[in-house]
């Protein structure tokens, strides 16, 4: 059977993009919501991201995992948001953050207290880093080699792997000054 060459290379088109959303499609999701506060925005960031993957599928050159250009897309989508409103960067208000926490019926545990109060305390930290650690810190959560995420980002191993440690001594100096032991 002879399949024109365009409606042939949509087929793989469409192939490629439904196995490398199959293969990455929640972590496409959690960087977004690494980026973005608001349940409205991370899903607008998500489907967008999206979009544009299968926009620029063709121009995918297997010069590195496809996981890593799609981490790529995703992460320069979610900065083009962060781009055209700069009311993203503000601090986690109070209201946002209880309209996020579920709050049970019954008096929560310690322990599920503390896990509370540990995600309230990185995601108040996570909106004051800047854009490109805040990359670096999601990329890393979605366990991406250093080579890997030197390739998203476009900055060396060595200073990915600076600035990696750079900002864990920042969460922990915060944490320790801030919030250890409060709530």
């Amino acid at each position: 059977m002879y399949l024109n060459p365009v409606i042939q290379n949509k087929m793989s088109k469409e192939h490629l993009f439904r196995q490398a959303i199959q293969e990455n499609e929640n972590k496409i999701f959690r960087i977004c919501r690494y980026y973005f506060t608001d349940k409205d925005d991370y899903n607008d960031a998500f489907q967008e991201s999206l979009i544009r993957i299968w926009q620029n599928i063709d121009s995918f050159r297997n010069e590195s995992k496809m996981s890593t250009w799609i981490f790529r897309v995703v992460a320069n989508t979610c900065l083009s948001g962060l781009r055209r409103d700069k009311k993203r960067k503000e601090l986690i208000t109070s209201t946002t953050i209880l309209e996020n926490i579920h709050i049970p019926d019954a008096e929560p545990i310690e322990e599920d207290h503390h896990a509370e109060h540990k995600l309230e305390f990185f995601r108040r930290f996570m909106q004051h880093i800047s854009v490109v650690d805040r990359m670096l810190v999601s990329l890393y959560l979605e366990e991406l080699s250093t080579k890997e995420m030197a390739e998203v980002t476009g900055l060396s191993e060595s200073n990915v792997r600076v600035k990696i440690h750079r900002i864990k001594e920042q969460i922990k100096k915060e944490w320790e000054e801030n919030d250890n032991g409060i709530g």
